[in-house]
C-alpha cells in the first residue's frame, strides 16, 4: 500500500456523528428495500444483469438473515416496512425517468406479481409496504411522512442493491436525522468489491454497519431461540 493509499475500514467520521440515544425497539423501525421479485433473481442473467454472485449471496445469506431479523423484529416491536420499486400509473410515467424503461420491461407496476415481496419475506398483518418510484425511499415515496407519524427515530436498512437504493435511502434518512444502521449481511450488490465499497462508503459517515447477529443484540432479541446469522 503506497503513501497514498489507506484502508478504507480504518477511516471513521468523527464520533459525535455516530452519537446516538439508546435504540428504543418500539421506536425503531426495520426498512426493507425492493427485495420483491422482479429486483430478487432466482438465477444468473445471461446479459449480466443478475451476476452468479449476487444470485448466490441473495439465497445464501440475505434472504436467511432477513428472515431471521424480520421474525425478531416483529417479536419485540420493531415495525416492518418494505419498500417496492415499481409504478402507479400504467404508462410508468410517474417513475424517474431513468427507471421507466426498466419498469416496463419488468411490468413493474403496483398490485402486478413483479412488485410484489418475494414469498420468502410475505409481509405479515401490521407491516407497511409502500411503492416507491425511484432509486432513494424518502424522496420517492411517503416513507418519511409514515415513520413519522409512527414516532421512529431509529432505522435498520436492508435489501438491495447496497450501492444504490439501499445507499441513497439510508444517506436521505441521515440528513432527515434518523439514526440508521446498515445491516450488511442483509445486503447485496453484484460484485464482492461493490459491496464493500458500499459498506465502507455507507459506514465513514451515514449509519453503522452491522451484521444480523448484532443488529439482534441492539433490538434486544439476541435471547430469542430463532437468532442466528447466516455465513
Amino acid at each position: 500500500m503506497s503513501a497514498f493509499e489507506t484502508d478504507p475500514r480504518s477511516l471513521r467520521a468523527p464520533a459525535s456523528v455516530f452519537e446516538r440515544p439508546p435504540l428504543d425497539p418500539s421506536r425503531t423501525a426495520v426498512v426493507v428495500v425492493d427485495m420483491v421479485n422482479w429486483q430478487v433473481p432466482r438465477a444468473a442473467n445471461v446479459e449480466g444483469l443478475a451476476p452468479e454472485y449476487f444470485v448466490e449471496r441473495l439465497a445464501d445469506v440475505v434472504i436467511p438473515n432477513h428472515q431471521v431479523l424480520l421474525r425478531a423484529c416483529r417479536e419485540v416491536g420493531v415495525r416492518v416496512v418494505y419498500l417496492r420499486v415499481g409504478c402507479f400509473q400504467p404508462d410508468y410515467s410517474d417513475a424517474i425517468a431513468p427507471f421507466r424503461g426498466l419498469l416496463q420491461d419488468y411490468e413493474a407496476l403496483d398490485g402486478s406479481g413483479a412488485c410484489e415481496v418475494i414469498p420468502e419475506l410475505a409481509p405479515e398483518q401490521g407491516d407497511l409496504s409502500l411503492l416507491k418510484t425511484g432509486s432513494g425511499g424518502f424522496n420517492s415515496s411517503s416513507l418519511d411522512s409514515h415513520l413519522r407519524n409512527m414516532g421512529i427515530t431509529h432505522v435498520l436498512y436492508t435489501g438491495v442493491v447496497t450501492n444504490a437504493c439501499v445507499m441513497l435511502t439510508a444517506s436521505a434518512g441521515f440528513d432527515l436525522g434518523y439514526y440508521g444502521y446498515l445491516v450488511g449481511d442483509a445486503t447485496a450488490a453484484f460484485s464482492p468489491e461493490l459491496q464493500q465499497q458500499a459498506e465502507n462508503l455507507i459506514g465513514y459517515f451515514i449509519a453503522p454497519v452491522t451484521t444480523t447477529a448484532e443488529a439482534l443484540e441492539l433490538i434486544g432479541a439476541d435471547n430469542l431461540a430463532s437468532v442466528g446469522s447466516a455465513v
